[in-house]
């Protein structure tokens, strides 16, 4: 009899166990968000992201994605995430300056020398940290990918630092590229991009420092006929999950999450330099000018730049640690040095 009865313990406790990794490996059904069309490499990479997801996870998740702000603009669906109504995104790093100012070191001009210099940084502990002091909000950091390096596209020719002096030029809603525009005799204008188009067309702007792939994926180029190579932002993209969806998962979904972030980021990262590629080719042939700045001049918008960033941003009680700014420059030696002696191809 006590045999019988453990051996129907026994019995019950494996169904119920059976049960319970059942309920866990449920099929979750996601939506995501950018604010980018699906010429963008943020949509490429969320695209991948959701395709490599659903293989390692064995059809368990899956993942919509919504491009052109269809769910909100970046502040939008960083609140839905947290609310748990949005699932995924792929942002700037902006947005997220409203919550920790770790982000804020993408916002200091000069501070990668190459993509390669970046990648180093993002998939150090620097970045790994980074995306860990994201949970507190709500919001699970899962890979740093990237949107790559701004460019000037202006109504003007600029070929040196002093034809900056007066332009009417888009910034980040932060007051550090503010502050960095304002260096080089420029306005700088917070505004958030769906603003452009139009403050392009009106005259409010007459100047963006943007990626080539966000220019000519949006047209910009239209109304910037001039674009020079000028280096001075990289622009990291924090891919983010809601996690209230995080905790839903089962471990062996987050860990086809986890490894499904790491392999798109490869991929994304590689698209994205080749849509730069693509969109200087295709905007040249359209009539727009491709002004190369020689080391001299990048030097000078360097000297222009950095010093007073660095005296008003970094250091003690500031926003970036002057330690951290410390190891960032020192992982980018082994890919050149700043301004005057590289130019971040």
């Amino acid at each position: 009899m006590k045999r019988l009865v453990a051996f129907a313990f026994i019995l019950v406790c494996m169904i119920s166990l059976l049960s319970v990794g059942y309920a866990q490996d449920q099929k979750i059904e996601m939506i995501g968000g950018i604010n980018l069309p699906t010429t963008h490499p943020y949509y490429l990479g969320m695209v991948k992201f959701g395709e490599l997801m659903n293989e390692y996870s064995g059809g368990t998740l899956s993942l919509t994605v919504f491009p052109s702000a269809q769910l909100g603009n970046e502040r939008d669906v960083v609140e839905a995430l947290q609310f748990g109504t949005v699932d995924v995104t792929l942002i700037s790093a902006a947005p997220l300056s409203n919550f920790t100012d770790d982000f804020q070191l993408f916002d200091f001009p000069y501070i990668f020398n190459s993509r390669e210099h970046a990648y180093a940084v993002l998939d150090s502990e620097i970045g790994k940290t980074m995306l860990e002091n994201l949970n507190q909000f709500s919001l699970k950091g899962l890979a740093l990918m990237e949107n790559g390096f701004y460019w000037v596209g202006s109504t003007k020719a600029v070929r040196s630092v002093d034809d900056m002096k007066g332009l009417k030029i888009r910034s980040l809603e932060n007051n550090m590229q503010v502050f960095g525009y304002g260096q080089l005799g420029a306005n700088g204008i917070a505004m958030a991009f769906s603003e452009v188009p139009t403050s392009l067309s009106n005259g409010t702007l007459d100047a963006v420092g943007l990626t080539t792939a966000v220019i000519g994926v949006n047209g910009l180029n239209n109304n910037v006929p001039y674009l020079t190579k000028t280096w001075h932002y990289y622009a990291a993209a924090p891919l983010l999950m809601s996690t209230l969806t995080w905790d839903r998962m089962s471990p062996s979904q987050q860990d086809a999450v986890v490894r499904a972030a790491a392999d798109a980021t490869t991929y994304q990262r590689q698209e994205s330099a080749n849509s730069d590629a693509a969109w200087e080719k295709t905007m040249q042939d359209a009539g727009s000018e491709l002004i190369e700045l020689d080391k001299t001049a990048l030097g000078t918008f360097y000297d222009k730049m950095v010093p007073e960033t660095y005296a008003n941003y970094v250091g003690e009680g500031k926003l970036i640690d002057a330690a951290l700014y410390a190891q960032v420059k020192e992982l980018g030696e082994q890919f050149g040095g700043d301004p005057g002696t590289w130019k971040p191809e």
